[in-house]
């Protein structure tokens, strides 16, 4: 009875604070207005220009192809960049490459390239993907994406950890329109991944023209892309431009993209009702405003508390970690955070990523922990670590739980730190810092308990489970296994499909039981969209939206 009591006085705070949220933002339209209401027109309509527009929380981090480690620049970089090939929602096309060759064995793949352009009119060659790729691979770049070849194109690993120079990874120029990637181990969804930003090519002569500051602005970098940036107002704006130089130009149909800056989602959806945005996602606490009008899609994210195992804190006790995945009640952190829009999660991997003939949550179903918590074992895996940690009161563990500056991301850290406290007796503080301020806290692993997630690079477990091997540079949290390890590298080289997934459904399992991380949730949004705009896709996989064939009726 007291637990209901406090759960009963938080879902009043809670709905106090997003009532208090809805007043202090422009108001939606009323219901009667809304019937007819639609985005209204803006100087796009009145110049004849085809400009679609939408919002992020939160300046891009970086438009540096090979240092983007976020979504949102992934998003911007999938449509100012092209690679070899593209991933336009699952079906995979021809980029820069107009063709390519496979060797029997898997291994060697050769790309001949079709007469493409930079933005400045300079020739797209091989070379500017063989110096991309080295550029990656390169440990004085310290990519936090390094990760992604590391264990995929040959010597990649050893490039990365200084025992070769760059020119002896497995990419070579063969000649200005051929270029030849050879591989570790055969890898069925390798194509699917060149697509990614990461991959795409990068021109060495602005690299060393400027610098640190390469990239910094639109006019310190070239786009080979089907938009351009044509101007970065930071923490303001990002305007993208149709790129008169693009070899697939006539298949674009927009003539700008405007990114803007909001901070505020209610402020975003007042924009969208203004017709200051022709895409947006409702915020949960308004949601039963627009139910009639939103569509609903999966983002592919899935978020979960990482944990800091490196010694530093007492998450270095397994039972510690144990404790608190046992002491949430997902269920209704889903309730109190998001009204139910996302949907709880308790396991790793996202499901909808493909397994051998089916989706891979299909073929191995899991659940590591029970939707509504398990007291009882969150309060028998303290004991063990009380015992451990050579403590005799809860309150002596403290906790800090990291995450960024945003209302909604606040809320949610209020509910996880009253469940972990109410159930365990443990400490718990939050600390909020700037969205890429968290992204450089996390990767310095400068956190004990940070609130992130995980968006997929390819449709396969790989894209998750390669995170957490012992030596991943995206390893932030420090875990270490020889068992998980294992499964992983069987995970890369066995080529028997059934036995390759087994493996890695043995890696998901092995980093649960340890407690290596606190799943939470799947994010799905509830998207409100300008009805004259067409052509607008969302994806699980690299990015959240793809406009590159957007068109707006006039």
């Amino acid at each position: 009875m007291k637990n209901i009591k406090k759960l009963v006085s938080l879902i009043l705070v809670v709905a106090m604070c997003f009532s208090l949220a809805a007043c202090s933002t422009p108001k939606p339209a009323e219901p009667e207005e809304k019937e007819t209401n639609e985005p209204k027109e803006n100087e796009a309509t009145e110049t004849g220009k085809k400009i679609f527009r939408y919002s992020l929380t939160a300046d891009v981090p970086t438009l540096d192809p090979q240092l983007m480690n976020s979504i949102p620049s992934s998003t911007v970089g999938y449509h100012i960049f092209d690679g070899l090939m593209r991933n336009h929602v699952g079906e995979i096309q021809y980029g820069v490459a107009e063709k390519y060759d496979v060797s029997e064995d898997g291994l060697v793949y050769t790309f001949h390239l079709r007469d493409a352009k930079w933005s400045d009119g300079e020739p797209i060659t091989a070379g500017d993907f063989e110096y991309g790729l080295q550029r990656l691979a390169d440990p004085a770049t310290a990519s936090d994406y390094a990760f992604i070849i590391t264990s995929l194109i040959k010597n990649a690993d050893k490039v990365n950890n200084g025992e070769l120079p760059v020119e002896e990874l497995g990419v070579k120029a063969i000649d200005e329109k051929t270029l030849q990637i050879e591989l570790q181990n055969p890898t069925g969804y390798f194509i699917s991944m060149l697509s990614m930003p990461q991959f795409c090519p990068t021109r060495k002569d602005l690299v060393e023209k400027y610098g640190q500051e390469y990239s910094a602005d639109a006019d310190k970098m070239a786009y080979n892309g089907p938009f351009i940036v044509k101007e970065w107002k930071h923490e303001d704006r990002l305007i993208l431009e149709k790129n008169p130089n693009y070899w697939n130009k006539d298949a674009i149909n927009l003539d700008e993209v405007h990114i803007l800056t909001v901070a505020d989602p209610m402020t975003a959806v007042a924009m969208y009702e203004q017709g200051e945005l022709d895409q947006v996602n409702v915020p949960a606490e308004v949601l039963e405003n627009y139910t009639d009008k939103v569509s609903y899609y999966f983002d592919g994210a899935n978020d979960f508390m990482k944990l800091n195992m490196d010694g530093s804190s007492e998450l270095k006790s397994k039972d510690l970690r144990l404790a608190v995945n046992y002491a949430l009640n997902r269920e209704d952190f889903i309730l109190l955070a998001t009204k139910n829009l996302y949907q709880p999660n308790t396991r790793y991997i996202l499901p909808q990523v493909k397994g051998v003939d089916k989706d891979y949550g299909e073929e191995y179903p899991y659940e590591a922990f029970p939707v509504k918590g398990d007291e009882a074992k969150a309060k028998e895996h303290l004991q063990a670590a009380m015992t451990e940690l050579g403590v005799s009161d809860p309150k002596e563990i403290e906790l800090e739980l990291l995450t960024t500056d945003a209302e909604r991301t606040r809320t949610e850290a209020e509910i996880l730190q009253n469940q972990i406290q109410t159930v365990l007796g443990i400490t718990v503080t939050i600390r909020q810092v700037p969205y890429k301020q968290r992204l450089q806290m996390e990767s310095d692993r400068e956190f004990e308990m940070v609130v992130t997630g995980w968006v997929p690079d390819y449709s396969d477990p790989m894209t998750y489970l390669e995170l957490w091997t012992t030596n991943s540079p995206y390893n932030h949290g420090s875990y270490k296994s020889e068992a998980y390890d294992g499964y992983v590298k069987e995970g890369i080289t066995n080529t028997d499909p059934k036995q390759r997934m087994d493996a890695l459904f043995n890696a998901e399992k092995t980093l649960l039981e340890d407690g290596a991380i606190i799943p939470l949730q799947l994010r799905r949004n509830a998207m409100l969209l300008n009805p004259k705009v067409k052509g607008f896709e969302t994806y699980f996989v690299g990015l959240n939206y793809d406009y590159m064939y957007v068109d707006i009726e006039q």
